[in-house]
Order: structure tokens, then C-alpha cells, then sequence
């Protein structure tokens, strides 16, 4: 089963989905977050360089990007992972 929003529930880029750097804007600002049905917190961020799929990260405050490093978050698992410039969900690592 796929995991879902569940507070809030937010309208805009999927979970499981990346915004490229040339795609139009993201509805919810950098920083959004929320909690999912599997119990993970999910963050907005942008990638400050290339990242690799799952990978863990470092979060950039308050520009609200990823790079990655020892940090508490890891990257969307998805072929090709996250390109430097891209929009995307990263999970919290520990719940």
C-alpha cells in the first residue's frame, strides 16, 4: 500500500514524486511539513546538489535544502534519486 498524507492532507506535488528545477512551481512552500499514514514525518526541500536514491541527508535551514551527509533525513527512494535543483518530499529517519 502506498503511503498517504495524513495531516494535513495537502494538495501539489505527490509524495512519491519530484518537482525538476524547470517544471512549474510547487503549490506548498519549502519547509511544509506533515505526518503520513506510516507514521514518518515528511519535509519540502530542495536538493542543493545531486542526491542519491534513499540517501541520507542534511537539511539547510532556512533555505530549506538537502545535501547528502550524517543528517536526520533520507531521500525519496526512486530511480535516478533527487537531481541538484529538484523539488521533493524527504523523510524523517527516525520516527
Amino acid at each position: 500500500m502506498a503511503t498517504r498524507f495524513i495531516t494535513p492532507s495537502l494538495p501539489g506535488l505527490g509524495l512519491n514524486n519530484i518537482a525538476l528545477a524547470t517544471d512549474r512551481p510547487v503549490k506548498q512552500p519549502l519547509g511544509t511539513k506533515f505526518v503520513a499514514d506510516d507514521g514518518h514525518e515528511y519535509i519540502l526541500a530542495k536538493a542543493s546538489a545531486n542526491i542519491a536514491s534513499a540517501a541520507v541527508c542534511v537539511l539547510t535551514e532556512p533555505a530549506m535544502t538537502m545535501a547528502t551527509g550524517a543528517g536526520d533525513w533520507t531521500a525519496p527512494t526512486r530511480t535516478g534519486g533527487v537531481p541538484s535543483g529538484a523539488t521533493a518530499w524527504f523523510q524523517k529517519t527516525a520516527i
